[in-house]
This record gives C-alpha cells, structure tokens and sequence, in this order.
C-alpha cells in the first residue's frame, strides 16, 4: 500500500494527529558500559522541544533487565530513583533477548509503543520517522537495516538469514528488519493476544498484518561494551524464527523423501531389467556402487529430515509443557523502588 492511500483512510490523519503517548522498550543484558551513553541520548532526542515538535504528550521506557550479572540493574535504579521516565523489570535469570523484548511489549500500553536496543545500534532519532509513518496511517513500522558496521562474517551470515527466513516464511517479512519498530496499540493488542509461549516478536508483528511500512536506517557500531550474542545463540534465534515464521522447511523435508523413493525405484527397475533381460550380473562392482551412493545419499536425507523435525518438536514440547516464557523477579519504580511481582 502507498503512503497516498494510506492517508486517505478515514482512521488516519484525523485519529492520529492529536499528541499520543509512547512507550519504549528496552531490553537490556550486561550493558553496564553503556547505560549512561542510552539515557543521555534519551534525555535529548527526547526533550520537551522535541516532544511537542512530535506531538507526544509523553515517553515512557519500559526496561527488561534480561538476568544481568553485572551492575546494570543497579545504574538503571539510580537514574529511576532520581526521576528518569522508566520502569524496570528484571528477570529471575536469563531467559533471552526476544523473551526480553516480548515482556516489555505486554507491559507496554501506550498509543504506540517502540523497541530499541540497549547499544544504541537502533538511532533513537528514528523513532520520530516511525512516528510520522503512524499518522499517515501505518499500524507497524519496521526498520530496515542498509548499512552495518560490524565484521564482514557476521554482516554475511544476517544477510543470508534474512533472506533464507523471507524465502522459507509464508508471511511477508521485511528484508534485514530486526527488533527496531514501531507498533500502534491496536497491532501491539493483536501480538499481545496471540497465544504462544515461545515468542518471535519480529515473526508475529508481521504475521498479526494491518498496515506496515519500513523506515531504512544505518546502523552504527556498539557505542560500548561488547556483543552480547555469541554464535550458539545466534544459531538458536536463527532456529527459532524459521520455526516460528513457518512450516515450509517440513513440506521441504517432504519433497526430498518423495525425491529420494522415487529415485530409488527408477533405479531397483533400471537393475531388474538389465540383470533379466541384459544378463550384466558381472558387472557387480557397478551396482554395489550404485548401492552404496544410494545408501549415503539416503542416510543424508533422513538427518536432513531428522534435523528440521527435530526443531519442530522440541518448540512443540516447550509449548506443550505451557511454562512462563520469563518470570519477573523485581519491578523497579520511581514510586517504590523495589517490588516483588509474579510471573509473566
């Protein structure tokens, strides 16, 4: 859909040009060298001049300590307790980034929520960008990555992610979009509703549909500290998210079954007749050959086919045993400091 029928929806200019509130979420692991960068530069993209400029009547960041062992609770808490907009929940213990990023949007109720990254990788400033997006009409505004200044291997192996998990998905997801995007509150109802454990936020924005529109964006350096995500982890997230976008890979696994029988029954005619009619029984080295690569190659389909059921059953097992995706520990306030909550 074009922004020029986006604005002529009736819902659109007249609904959202009057000031909104915002809730932005952040989740955050061990980025005790980089707090004071993201709440400064908070503090002045998010100023009352720019807050009026914006049409916001008021910005609201909701952290999710994800179970950091450094001090990065504690810092979040001094700049609560000395009158920063936020309120923290931490995490009984490491559960995940995207269980991070799913916890601050179900506590999220604003008229458009956002969700950032601790390392101040996702510009803040883009956020206003989103925000333009929402009033001519957009529900989900997702951003779109056109440069990243990190390590070749690293900046390959997202750009093959992306777009094997485009390729393989059965809903539209944007190109080289990650957790960067902007949600209206009746799409963030829609994600909130969905009734799975095991979340993929950047799969299920996409999924719930509405309007959606991307905003592309350079993506810096770390401003400090470093990557959080090792490469199990990024195996893990990769793994998730084709599983969570789609069952594709299972009808793949399908075709390389039906493939490989129908493979092996050309062949066991293609033997009967030269061993009946074309009496070649000695040439037994030939056909043990073929044997044998016939044997491998169907060895290779059934771990090809065991690895792709093997993921699918076990976020089925997960789902089945209905566990908490987290449990939250603390809820940090500028009212009450600290207070015991429940579970998610």
């Amino acid at each position: 859909m074009s922004e020029a029928d986006a604005v002529k929806n009736p819902d659109t200019e007249k609904e959202r040009s009057s000031a909104v509130s915002l809730d932005i979420v952040i989740p955050v692991f061990n980025e005790e060298k980089v707090i004071g960068q993201l709440f400064e530069r908070l503090r002045n993209v998010f100023c009352e001049k720019n807050r009026i400029k914006n049409h916001l009547e008021r910005v609201r960041y909701i952290i999710v300590d994800d179970g950091s062992t450094d001090c990065s609770a504690e810092i979040i808490s001094r700049y609560i307790k000395d009158g920063f907009p936020a309120v923290l929940y931490r995490f009984s213990r490491n559960f995940g980034h995207q269980n991070a990023v799913a916890a601050g949007l179900e506590q999220a109720d604003a008229d458009a929520v956002a969700v950032i990254d601790a390392d101040l990788q996702d510009p803040p400033e883009i956020i206003f960008q989103m925000l333009e997006k929402r009033r001519q009409g957009y529900d989900i505004v997702h951003g779109i990555r056109k440069k990243r200044k990190e390590n070749f291997l690293k900046v390959s192996a997202y750009w093959l992610f992306y777009r094997f998990l485009s390729f393989i998905s059965e809903i539209d997801i944007p190109l080289d979009s990650g957790d960067f995007s902007l949600l209206d509150k009746r799409a963030l109802e829609a994600v909130k509703s969905l009734p799975e454990k095991l979340r993929y936020p950047r799969v299920l924005r996409a999924w719930v549909g509405f309007r959606q529109v991307s905003v592309a964006y350079d993506r810096p350096e770390r401003a400090a500290g470093k990557p959080k995500y090792s490469f199990s982890s990024l195996y893990k997230l990769a793994t998730d998210g084709v599983a969570s976008a789609s069952i594709r890979p299972l009808k793949i696994s399908q075709v390389f079954s039906l493939f490989y029988l129908f493979l092996v029954t050309i062949l066991a005619f293609v033997f009967f007749y030269q061993i009946v009619f074309k009496n070649t029984a000695d040439q037994t080295f030939v056909w043990f050959m073929i044997g044998y690569l016939l044997i491998a190659l169907g060895g290779l389909v059934q771990v090809f086919c065991i690895y792709i059921l093997s993921a699918y059953i076990g976020r089925s097992y997960l789902e089945i045993k209905g566990r908490p995706s987290y449990i939250i520990m603390e809820v940090v306030k500028k009212e009450e400091n600290l207070k015991k909550s429940g579970r998610s």
